[in-house]
């Protein structure tokens, strides 16, 4: 008798912990759906999911070992402000409001990233997680689209302005943003997307319409992705369709697809009788074409980046182990006679956590993203495993892909790409966690 109690007790449990975690898992998914299109509306849904998965977690917050890094890294940004605040430490002049509104793009997420790891801890679940990315970008696609062949500008706003998409007019370069609120923002959400709209190519559908459907959004992913002019982001985009072969061992499907790819294009082009150069001239945006002429290594020196980078090692040289301070920069810029204006960070994520939070914060958040990474990818590009699914390792390399652009350009600080930065860093913890021992 008293064996069946414990046995029901057990059950009720279990029941009662279940039912916060299915509420997670809706808020968590309807979140992911709506975050390049409502991100106000996403954040706050994701939020609320991450208390879901706290309550349904077995293990606790601290018994990660990449959680007491980031609680670390919070307590050093913390203590960083604070001395900047009180002028223990002396920066140049800049609003103090702004030093601490800068842990929001950090602090937060970090939580974050723990409460996701529920919702993404199968297979299937990343699956899901993937499909609802790439169905939500669907309206950044066709954002863009309006933007640069029909001319259709914004803003426009909904539900009191909760919901903005910025549609600009075009710029000089005529790089296309879309829905956002700049192209590079736009080029970043999109080449870290596609790798996932590659994985679900070529995937094996019994229903020919599905793989119509997907080439149509791979194509039109590649063609935006251009559209942006945002060089980081068609490097990233490259580097993607260069790893296609590690997708699949099918490399005739990849040879296939390239071959079809440049025949497709070809015959529309001849069917509509259309002078390729005068197109490329026409239709290319200018700014794109501008940074591939007129690039060349040997004037590295005048390029806005270089003068960048070599100010802020000068910067975080003086001060290696308290930082600056969020906001800090462009005043520092200034002073130091920067060469170009209206230059707002570091154009390198990772200076710019060693510029705004000190060395050790940089090197705590940098270890832990690559470690992640590495360890969750080492079985399916040095042993060649096949215990990764192939949504895995196209999530694997949509990681990569905010690195890679994050070298060059920082757009982490539009909400909508940091939320989804540690998404998919979430699935990379579970998915090491996952990975068995070779």
């Amino acid at each position: 008798m008293i064996v069946k109690k414990f046995k029901h007790i057990n059950l009720r449990n279990k029941l009662t912990n279940n039912q916060p975690k299915k509420l997670g898992f809706k808020l968590f998914r309807i979140g992911i759906l709506l975050l390049a299109t409502a991100p106000s509306l996403s954040f706050l849904l994701l939020l609320f999911s991450t208390f879901g998965g706290l309550l349904s977690r077995e293990n606790k917050f601290l018994e990660d070992k990449y959680s007491r890094l980031l609680i670390l890294s919070s307590f050093l940004m913390i203590f960083n402000c604070f001395l900047i605040t009180t002028d223990l430490i002396k920066t140049p002049e800049s609003d103090k409001s702004l030093i601490w509104l800068g842990l929001l793009n950090w602090i937060p997420l970090f939580w974050c990233f723990w409460g996701f790891q529920n919702y993404l801890n199968t297979k299937n679940d990343r699956l899901v997680a993937s499909k609802l990315l790439v169905i939500g970008s669907i309206p950044v696609l066709i954002s863009g689209f309006c933007q640069k062949f029909l001319g259709l500008y914004g803003p426009y706003r909904f539900f009191n302005n909760l919901i903005i998409w910025y549609q600009r007019p075009l710029g000089a370069d005529g790089g296309v943003s879309g829905l956002f609120n700049n192209q590079n923002y736009a080029g970043a959400w999109l080449c870290i997307i596609f790798p996932l709209c590659l994985g679900f190519l070529l995937q094996k559908h019994k229903k020919i319409f599905l793989n119509y459907i997907n080439f149509s959004v791979v194509s039109s992913f590649v063609t935006m992705i251009i559209l942006t002019t945002s060089r980081s982001a068609i490097l990233a985009m490259l580097i993607s369709y260069l790893n296609l072969e590690k997708f699949t061992r099918n490399k005739v499907l990849a040879i296939f697809i390239s071959i079809l790819s440049l025949i497709l294009l070809g015959n529309i082009l001849l069917l509509i009788n259309i002078d390729i150069q005068k197109y490329i001239t026409d239709y290319l945006p200018t700014g794109i074409l501008n940074k591939i002429i007129y690039f060349k290594f040997s004037n590295l020196d005048t390029l806005p980046r270089f003068d960048i980078w070599s100010k802020s090692l000068t910067f975080i040289n003086q001060n290696l182990f308290f930082g600056y301070g969020a906001g800090s920069f462009p005043n520092m810029y200034v002073l130091f006679d920067g060469n170009f204006e209206g230059m707002q960070h570091t154009h390198n994520i990772f200076l710019e956590l060693a510029f705004n939070h000190g060395l050790l914060v940089a090197l705590l958040i940098l270890f832990t993203m690559v470690s992640i990474l590495i360890t969750a990818s080492k079985n399916y590009f040095f042993n060649n495993s096949q215990d990764l699914s192939l949504i895995d390792k196209a999530w694997i390399i949509s990681f990569a892909n905010f690195i890679i652009i994050h070298m060059f350009d920082i757009t982490y600080f539009d909400g909508r790409i940091s939320i989804l930065c540690w998404t998919l860093l979430a699935g990379l913890r579970k998915m090491k966690k996952n990975i068995p021992k070779i």
